[in-house]
């Protein structure tokens, strides 16, 4: 597997490293004339390659945005939260619900985001304008259209109404005529690319396509973006033709530690992940610099098997809350470690700790957007909001089997104990994979687990802040301060901000 992956992402790596083709010798007469080899787009797409590596630049993009979003999609709920030791003003104001519109996560969050869609619009609009094979085309462009669909639903889901930009934008002036899009047309537009991606194959079998979107990861997506519209017969229709329908060899691992193994990726449990690897030159940007944040910001020295990591930025630590929530026996404690600090005693995962990792921090651990125990449980979801409450408890035993835990199948009495059920379930089969937050508006649970969370006497000012309060209009993140100051006539800043 992993020789598999390597393929793939040194294919990433090419792209980033084209500018350094334009070069000349350091003279007068050089910086006198334009160089006659500077890479405009109609010098640029000129076949199938480099359609291919936009697309490649496209997938390596969103290491910079998953690099942000587990800001808002763990920190700011109750089972992570960042050490306030390190002064992280972005890190803090989010886990304490205080974020401003001046927060820098979410400005590059937004921009990102933002440039990845800009680099799937590259891919097709080019696409169309030179000669390749029919089929390579349909398929590039609907893994395009997959990530496009994927930015899309994370903007929509944090700030609410965002610009619907849908091509290349080719004169900065053209900036400047999108308006927040209604999220009903944002959602609209989601749901047309990942029908589009429905054709895309299920499963890739060749070294330089493991990686790539699937039509199982575009099902996948689609299936979560029905459940946050609460559109739960389309969550069922779309889950069960992957779910009863698998034939493609996804599967829960038997291990629960295996699945974030950076020497197993993409393996059979994955559906689809943000790609990383070690040892590559740091400026390459290849390694998950998310593990740093997961261990606390005390100085020592912290040996787990064969590898090291020193002092962490503790932004991505998890809660007592959580922990306390396991059950002795449960398997998924495999992925936790304690530790008596200095200032104070810390829980953190290993869901991003490279075992291999020797002498330095250069995590190859992927960023999972989905895997087959989110898919199942997900399943359940949709099965128990439809009447089908026995049906669901299949998929929530199945995950808990693995867990090495009995279901109690009281759990099938009625639709609000299966809810309740699945809702913890998730908590404890995803926790630290950037579910929580948005579980939690899904269901409509946001303020009133949040306002628990935070009046809780048995967890310290580090973990929920002095006067933390979760209120109606917290629920979206304000837009970042300098989209609303470049257009302030058509970017209006969400109410409470």
């Amino acid at each position: 597997m992993k020789r598999h992956i390597k393929s793939f992402r040194t294919r990433i790596i090419l792209l980033a490293v084209i500018p350094a083709a334009v070069m000349w010798s350091c003279t007068e007469a050089a910086f006198n004339r334009y160089p006659l080899d500077d890479f405009t787009e109609d010098k640029f797409f000129v076949d199938e390659t480099n359609v291919n590596q936009m697309l490649v630049n496209a997938y390596s993009s969103t290491r910079s945005v998953y690099a942000y979003y587990y800001y808002v999609a763990d920190i700011s709920a109750d089972d992570t939260y960042n050490s306030k030791f390190n002064n992280s003003s972005d890190h803090i104001t989010i886990n304490e619900a205080n974020v401003m519109a001046s927060n820098g996560a979410l400005a590059n969050l937004w921009t990102y985001s933002y440039t990845v869609i800009s680099r799937a619009h590259l891919v097709l609009e080019n696409s169309e304008t030179i000669e390749m094979d029919a089929d390579l085309k349909k398929r590039y462009q609907n893994e395009a259209k997959y990530l496009r669909a994927l930015m899309y639903f994370n903007l929509v889901r944090i700030f609410g109404d965002v610009p619907l930009v849908l091509e290349d934008v080719k004169d900065d002036k053209q900036l400047f005529e999108y308006v927040r899009e209604p999220k009903e047309n944002v959602y609209k537009q989601i749901i047309q690319d990942l029908t589009d991606a429905l054709e895309l194959p299920p499963r890739y079998d060749i070294n330089i396509d493991i990686g790539r979107a699937t039509s199982t990861a575009a099902r996948a997506l689609l299936g979560e973006v029905y459940l946050t519209l609460n559109d739960y017969p389309s969550a069922v229709g779309v889950l069960r033709d992957l779910v009863e329908g698998n034939t493609y060899g996804y599967r829960l691992l038997d291990d629960y530690a295996d699945i974030f193994d950076a020497d197993n990726p993409n393996n059979d449990e994955i559906v689809f992940a943000i790609q990383y690897a070690r040892g590559y030159d740091s400026s390459m940007n290849m390694s998950n610099g998310i593990v740093s944040g997961t261990f606390p910001n005390e100085d020592m020295t912290i040996q787990i098997g064969s590898g090291i990591i020193a002092r962490g930025t503790g932004t991505y630590l998890l809660t007592r809350d959580l922990y306390r929530e396991f059950a002795p026996a449960d398997e998924r404690l495999s992925m936790i470690e304690t530790m008596k600090g200095t200032r104070k005693d810390y829980i953190f995962m290993l869901k991003y700790y490279d075992f291999g990792m020797t002498s330095r921090i250069d995590s190859g651990c992927d960023w999972i957007v989905h895997r087959w125990a989110d898919v199942l449980l997900m399943y359940a979801e949709a099965l128990n909001e439809t009447g089908s409450t026995n049906d669901a408890l299949q998929y929530v035993t199945e995950v808990r089997t693995r867990a090495g835990l009995a279901t109690d199948p009281a759990i099938a009495s009625g639709a609000s104990a299966m809810r309740h059920a699945i809702a913890q379930e998730r908590r404890l089969e995803l926790y630290g994979e950037g579910h929580r937050w948005f579980d939690l508006i899904r269901t409509g649970k946001a303020i009133e687990v949040m306002n628990a969370h935070f009046s809780d006497p048995t967890l310290d000012n580090d973990e929920i802040g002095e006067n933390s309060k979760m209120e109606e209009y917290k629920l979206l993140f304000p837009i970042p301060v300098d989209q609303v100051l470049l257009n302030p006539d058509k970017i209006k800043q969400n109410p409470g901000y």
